[in-house]
């Protein structure tokens, strides 16, 4: 699940970091494909947040889980309201969650960049056969 997670993370920092190639940023314009991908990294997120992440919470991974699932289901969000279909748009919860979120969306994606990079690197390790954190 940690590579599904972490794809999830790459997609989402793809479509909501100012600094995404070009062709990425064109997808923002197609909102049922962000509704797809936005979508995908809300679910990722709630499970790492709720289903992995609150059963973990005394070890590294379980932490790490919590926050990052809050990132992810933040920038989700976003994306789902500023791209996604009217359907969202017309969501009072999703408006609303925006409407508290856009002040920091700018620290959703860093800290997104941050937990994906964690996943990442990790991942390649856990691979390698190196040791990992935690």
């Amino acid at each position: 699940m940690g590579i599904v997670v972490c794809v999830f993370m790459l997609l989402g920092l793809l479509m909501a970091s100012p600094w995404a190639p070009p062709g990425w940023r064109v997808l923002r314009s197609k909102p049922s494909l962000v509704d797809v991908l936005a979508s995908g990294l809300l679910l990722a997120g709630l499970w790492n947040l709720l289903w992995y992440g609150l059963r973990h919470l005394t070890d590294f991974w379980g932490i790490a889980a919590l926050v990052s699932g809050v990132f992810m289901m933040g920038v989700a969000i976003l994306l789902l309201v500023e791209h996604g279909s009217d359907a969202w748009r017309r969501q009072a919860v999703a408006v609303q969650a925006h409407a508290a979120l856009k002040p920091l969306a700018a620290a959703l994606v860093v800290g997104l960049a941050l937990c994906f990079g964690l996943y990442a690197v990790t991942l390649v390790r856990l691979n390698l056969g190196l040791s990992i954190l935690g």
